[in-house]
């Protein structure tokens, strides 16, 4: 017996007033325009939105999906920029181009920069919790915040929106992720809870004003077809983590661009080369495989992940980590 897809779409504004969508869409229950309750027959937990300051709004969402759930955003012309962050228990599939997109091996991108006039759809799995929070910054705050950190004229042309689109996709820094997780021990119905999400809401806006200050300004104007293209082909490179580099012309070809565009948009929005995005998510995924107890040698692992020298994947394993394979191997049999 199949489970049918609920659907549905939506869009976000800084006040409270998107809610009624979902409301009106599902039949969730929506307390003090804050805390809104899915019916039971679709999810458990909840979500609770809150207006920090002028100019920042945060939402925490701690649900366990009973039905195959399929949430789309739909572009608005809101002046505000989204920041997600996904430490739910399992994988959340993006949709990208009409296509899903999963994988068994892979590390998890848990963390987009993304302007609201751009689109995306997830959906969450079904009976795992998922733990997400969004944060929504009014592009003239945002802008005002980013000038303490950069260059007046760079500055301005970062915020240009007819020369520039800021969007990124990356891993959740630490510093974000202790305190998503300290949030995740507590429920958002406690009422002392408010107050933590607020002040995490701040926190997390101070860390990415830091973690943006660093990254090298790429000027340039992204399409949402050029989103989708270069996001399939950084999924694409996810999924064949035990394969070697397919080679830019490839993944150019995929994205269908050209190499000099396609490696100038894959770091603007992933903030690495594509090599070196590939590379570190393999050296990240063998981190989970040494830990996992699931093999008996490094060598084992070594020629899972594609490297035909056990040698040389222990020296670029050290060189990331400071550590060699041997000094972290859970061997099988020996990790319960």
């Amino acid at each position: 017996m199949t489970t049918e897809r609920a659907e549905f779409f939506y869009h976000y504004t800084l006040g409270p007033e998107w809610q009624q969508q979902i409301v009106e869409q599902l039949g969730a229950n929506l307390a003090d325009n804050k805390i809104l309750i899915l019916p039971e027959e679709i999810a458990s937990g909840g979500s609770i939105f809150l207006e920090v300051l002028p100019g920042l709004s945060v939402l925490l969402l701690d649900m366990t999906f009973h039905v195959p759930v399929a949430m789309t955003r739909i572009p608005t012309d809101h002046n505000y920029y989204m920041v997600y962050f996904d430490i739910g228990d399992e994988i959340t599939t993006h949709i990208v181009e009409e296509s899903i997109h999963k994988a068994g091996y892979h590390s998890k991108l848990g963390m987009s920069f993304m302007d609201a006039n751009s689109k995306g759809t997830i959906m969450p799995p079904v009976g795992e919790r998922s733990y997400s929070l969004r944060l929504f910054i009014e592009k003239s705050y945002l802008k005002e915040l980013g000038a303490s950190t950069r260059d007046l004229s760079i500055n301005n042309q970062l915020f240009d929106e007819t020369k520039n689109t800021l969007f990124f996709y990356s891993h959740i820094d630490s510093r974000s992720k202790v305190l998503l997780n300290n949030l995740k021990e507590q429920h958002f119905t406690n009422p002392s809870f408010e107050l933590k999400l607020k002040s995490a809401a701040l926190y997390l806006l101070g860390y990415l004003v830091d973690r943006v200050s660093r990254f090298e300004p790429i000027i340039n104007k992204l399409s949402q077809q050029d989103i989708d293209n270069v996001l399939k082909t950084s999924q694409y490179l996810l999924d064949h983590l035990l394969d070697e580099f397919p080679g830019l012309q490839k993944m150019a070809d995929l994205a269908g661009m050209s190499v000099s565009k396609y490696k100038i948009l894959f770091k603007k929005m992933l903030k690495e080369s594509p090599n070196n995005f590939f590379l570190n998510e393999k050296l990240l995924l063998a981190q989970k495989l040494l830990q996992n107890g699931d093999f008996n040698s490094v060598q084992e692992i070594a020629y899972e992940l594609g490297y035909s020298s056990p040698n040389y994947f222990a020296k670029v394993y050290k060189k990331m980590f400071g550590l060699l394979p041997a000094e972290v191997l859970i061997k099988a049999g020996l990790s319960g």
